[in-house]
């Protein structure tokens, strides 16, 4: 593996290999106005936890942020369903199985079935990073693919 494109913060990056931002994103929670009418509320995360929430699985970097986010507030984070696809998650949001938390790059511009969620907590922007190990040559192909990403990785 010449490199990874990843999520970040994510725990199980070594802080001794390179990553550099590809992109900043925001994660967010979407649901059907029409089985969830919470377009005029501004919810907490204590209030959104009466609600079934629907995320990506327990071993997800989106998962782990999710958790930690609700431990910061003192809140345990109970999903009703956790799920390995956000495009699936944005299905069972859009049919009115629950509040998805998704990126926000995942959402349709302009989808009439789906709205995002006012909360009262500030949710950090997170990145898509790219990570290698600057001590193991690259093959110039990947050089130049993350030269593509907007990084440039040192030579060992």
């Amino acid at each position: 593996v010449d490199f990874i494109v990843t999520n970040s913060p994510n725990s199980h990056l070594s802080p001794a290999y390179p990553a550099f931002p590809i992109f900043q994103f925001q994660d967010v929670f979407v649901a059907n106005p029409a089985h969830f009418p919470l377009t005029d509320h501004k919810l907490s995360l204590q209030e959104l936890q009466s609600y079934p929430i629907l995320m990506l699985d327990r071993k997800s970097t989106t998962s782990e942020f999710l958790h930690h986010m609700f431990q910061k507030n003192q809140l345990d984070l109970v999903p009703e369903i956790e799920l390995t696809s956000n495009d699936l998650l944005i299905d069972l949001a859009r049919i009115g199985l629950g509040i998805a938390f998704v990126p926000d790059f995942c959402i349709p511009e302009q989808d009439q079935e789906l709205f995002i969620l006012n909360l009262e907590e500030q949710m950090p922007k997170r990145q898509i990073v790219a990570a290698y190990n600057e001590n193991m040559p690259i093959s110039q192909a990947a050089r130049q693919f993350m030269e593509m990403l907007g990084g440039q990785p040192k030579t060992p």
